[in-house]
């Protein structure tokens, strides 16, 4: 059961009297109006369309009667052209006083420029004999000598063409009118690569004639045959430049907004429209193209060969076929389509009235139709029918505001009536739930003095108490948010530190589960992050080296032997030499024994001690070696002068002069080892500059080519394409090719697979060298860049080390893979950037 205030009942009886009234006869004249407006809407619109079809109509009837008119000025102008003189001069100068204006696009598809200019109104004259030969023919406005034979179809223009034949069959002053006749131009040919015919003016242009023809007797006798060939164009400019929204003309409508106008001939054929593939035309072998139909073959939708006839197109919309059969009929009218491209359209059509030559049969040229996008045809009615809504709409908003103001002050009355009834207790009431929401600071201000008065002391009085307990409450509150606040920022600072030192981090408890582990040691470790209660074991099952080492420390530790531990773990992984230092402290946090465990990756650390020790050794050999190379060249020298001279003087004693060669040759080997020692103490400083290193891998494979046809070696080259260049010294590299590739060819001394290959990786050029020899052992490997080490039994041992260093100059590293019996990989690595 529903209980009301004792406010509401007051307010309520108020409004009730005076609202429900007025809110009936609101109601029912809203009602009323809007009746009235959905009639006035529906008739007006009704009316504005049933004009603006009329109107559009009109305007086809009007383009239509100018076409024949136009046909007509053309017929006068093949008779004034029959009384001429038939001289070459003449007929040129009546194909260039008959011009008419032509506006079109040129430019490019992103550019496009309108052009107005005049242009021939005729793209070829002709007189022929009685036989079919032409006499005079002006082609483009110049005399063309290019005489054909035309009563031969296949020799006219477009191959099939039958003018001639059909104007000797008529009387004197007759005429004949062929059909459109021109080359097809296919969706590819006008787009080409645009997406709309719109958008495509770098497309090819349809280029077409319409025959004009007529004999020439005289004295009952065959003396020629005159041909006016109407340029095509110019027949196109009764519809191109039309739009059927606005007034003004266009210079190329929007075939894909459906508001342009096309003509048709009495065929039903497309003779002028916005897209050229719709036209008729004929193949290079003279055959009318077929007309697009339910059966066309994909491959002729897919290239584009689909002219448009209309007979044909009630696939589409059967209103097609319709129009084209009304206008043979003489008949006009507007009806409903959808062009190919998808555009619902009104289209209003007219018949071009005509009879001459093939179109004696309907009396018809053939037909104009302006289409008109519907939701545009429609828009001048509903931008009345919205105008008619807007105004009611204004006069109801009126209406409401007026009845609005009424019913606030209505409102107001009733309230303020009611409010001086029962305020003091609608004060108090407010005042208690005002505290129930926690408002403990507001009074109840009641100036009467009766027994509301009296309670509303009493609840000031309750009111301030609890205000005095609340504040003591939030003060508290806040010391205890302070103290949390405290906690937070150690526990972020602690879980910061842990998170982001770079050394990898564990704990894990006394039962040796894993307690936590920062994103460093998951990283040097590759491992996930661990969950909850994972063991120790499984967490380093990829690592029994670091877990064996945690095994003998926790032995140790339950021995009592120590309480922190610290050792270096070397790791072979992958085939390289890895160091981690492993620490383990006791931990103890919130009553829990467990233990710290840091990781840290000291790798690069000790291949860089490695590489300066190696450095040191490789500066002390090369002092050393130029030190001993100095002091015993000058004695090889004394030796090698007094031997030759001795050999001299042993004329005749061919044993001791073998002798004394051998040693002399011992010598030379000496003073090529000598200079070695010298090369490779005293390196100079690289000549950087641009180089293709492709290039000087080509001139160095140039010259160990004919070695490797002569040890039976397949040589194999994978070079990219488009590599950079690089900053390089082209000597110091080519010596370095050079030593590897005689290295490998030596390591195949029976025959093998020598494969080269070069690429870009990353911010690097990479150069491989294989070869399929002999191959390097397990132990040797690392001694192959050692100053003065060869596996070969012959040589200097300099050459790789050489290598080696000439690489370092250039900032790069050189790497050396190889199994015994298997063969040798060796990979250099050059910096792309230039080098700082």
């Amino acid at each position: 059961m529903f209980h009301f205030k004792l406010h509401t009942k007051v307010l309520g009886a108020f409004l009730l009297l005076s609202l429900v009234p007025l809110g009936f006869l609101l109601f029912n004249s809203q009602h009323s109006l809007r009746l009235v407006e959905d009639l006035l809407r529906q008739r007006t619109t009704e009316v504005l369309d049933d004009q603006a079809a009329k109107a559009l109509e009109s305007r086809a009837q009007m383009v239509a009667q100018q076409v024949s008119a136009f046909l007509q000025e053309v017929e006068g102008d093949l008779l004034d052209l029959s009384l001429l003189p038939t001289t070459e001069s003449d007929y040129l100068n009546f194909s260039r006083s008959h011009q008419r204006e032509l506006w079109y696009r040129r430019g490019t598809n992103d550019k496009p420029i309108e052009v107005r200019e005049k242009a021939l109104l005729y793209s070829e004259l002709s007189y022929i004999d009685p036989h079919g030969s032409e006499l005079i023919r002006i082609v483009a406005g110049h005399p063309s000598h290019d005489y054909r034979d035309v009563s031969d179809p296949a020799q006219t223009t477009y191959k099939s063409e039958n003018y001639f034949n059909q104007a000797v069959q008529l009387e004197t002053g007759q005429l004949w009118v062929s059909r459109l006749h021109g080359w097809y131009v296919s969706r590819n040919d006008q787009l080409q690569g645009a997406k709309t015919p719109l958008e495509a003016v770098q497309g090819a242009l349809y280029q077409g004639v319409i025959r004009f023809s007529t004999s020439i007797w005289e004295n009952g006798d065959l003396q020629g045959v005159v041909v006016l060939s109407l340029d095509h164009r110019h027949l196109m400019e009764y519809t191109q430049h039309i739009s059927s929204i606005e007034d003004k003309k266009v210079v190329f409508p929007s075939y894909s907004s459906g508001n342009y106008a096309f003509m048709f001939d009495d065929q039903g054929w497309m003779i002028a429209h916005p897209k050229y593939w719709d036209i008729r035309g004929y193949d290079p072998s003279g055959q009318l193209v077929p007309a697009y139909s339910a059966e066309t073959s994909k491959q002729d939708i897919l290239s584009g060969r689909i002219p448009f006839n209309l007979f044909a197109a009630d696939f589409i919309h059967p209103n097609y076929p319709q129009v084209a059969a009304a206008v043979l009929r003489g008949e006009s009218g507007v009806v409903e389509t959808v062009n190919v491209g998808g555009s619902n359209k009104i289209m209003a059509y007219a018949p071009i009235e005509y009879n001459r030559g093939v179109y004696r049969n309907y009396n018809v040229f053939g037909g104009v139709t302006i289409g008109a996008e519907i939701d545009q045809f429609h828009q001048p009615a509903e931008a009345t029918s919205h105008l008619i809504q807007r105004e009611i709409s204004n006069y109801l908003i009126q209406s409401w505001v007026v009845i609005s103001l009424t019913i606030l002050f209505i409102i107001a009355t009733a309230y303020f009536l009611s409010n001086s009834i029962v305020r003091p207790v609608l004060l108090l009431t407010e005042g208690t739930r005002r505290m129930i929401r926690g408002n403990l600071s507001a009074e109840v201000k009641v100036s009467s003095n009766d027994e509301v008065g009296v309670l509303a002391d009493s609840f000031n009085t309750m009111v301030a108490e609890l205000n005095g307990r609340r504040q003591r409450l939030l003060h508290t509150l806040q010391a205890l948010r302070r103290s949390r606040k405290e906690i937070l920022r150690e526990r972020n600072f602690k879980d910061t530190v842990f998170e982001n030192i770079e050394i990898g981090l564990l704990t894990f408890d006394a039962d040796s589960m894993v307690t936590s582990a920062n994103g460093h040691a998951c990283h040097i470790l590759n491992i996930e992050r661990p969950g909850k209660d994972c063991p120790l074991e499984k967490l380093l099952v990829e690592w029994p080296e670091l877990h064996e080492v945690l095994r003998k420390w926790f032995l140790a530790s339950q021995a009592g032997e120590s309480s922190s531990f610290r050792e270096y773990v070397p790791l072979d992984r992958k085939g390289r030499t890895l160091t981690y230092l492993m620490t383990m402290f006791p931990l103890s946090f919130r009553q829990q024994e467990g233990w710290l465990l840091t990781i840290e990756d000291l790798t690069e650390r000790v291949d860089m001690r490695q590489k300066m020790a190696r450095m040191d050794r490789l500066a002390s050999l090369g002092r050393m070696s130029a030190g001993i190379a100095h002091e015993v060249r000058n004695p090889l020298t004394g030796v090698s002068l007094l031997l030759d001279d001795l050999h001299d003087r042993l004329l005749g004693k061919e044993d001791q002069q073998q002798l004394i060669r051998r040693a002399l040759g011992e010598i030379e080997r000496l003073e090529s080892l000598v200079n070695e020692m010298l090369h490779f103490s005293s390196l100079p400083t690289p000549k950087l500059a641009y180089g293709k290193v492709e290039n000087i891998l080509q001139e160095s494979l140039f010259l160990i080519r004919k070695q490797c046809q002569q040890q039976g070696v397949k040589l194999l080259e994978e070079m990219a394409d488009n590599l950079p260049e690089i900053m390089l010294d082209a000597d110091r590299l080519k010596q370095v090719f050079l030593n590897l590739l005689n290295n490998a060819l030596d390591a195949m001394p029976d025959g093998g697979v020598l494969q080269v290959e070069v690429k870009k990786r990353t911010d690097k050029m990479m150069i491989r060298i294989s070869d399929s020899g002999v191959g390097i052992s397990a132990e040797k490997l690392p001694l192959i860049f050692e100053p003065f080490f060869t596996s070969k039994g012959q040589g200097t041992g300099l050459g790789l080390a050489i290598s080696y260093n000439i690489i370092s100059d250039h900032g790069g590293d050189i790497q050396v893979e190889s199994s015994l019996g298997e063969g040798s990989t060796v990979t250099i690595l050059l910096p792309l950037m230039q080098m700082g």
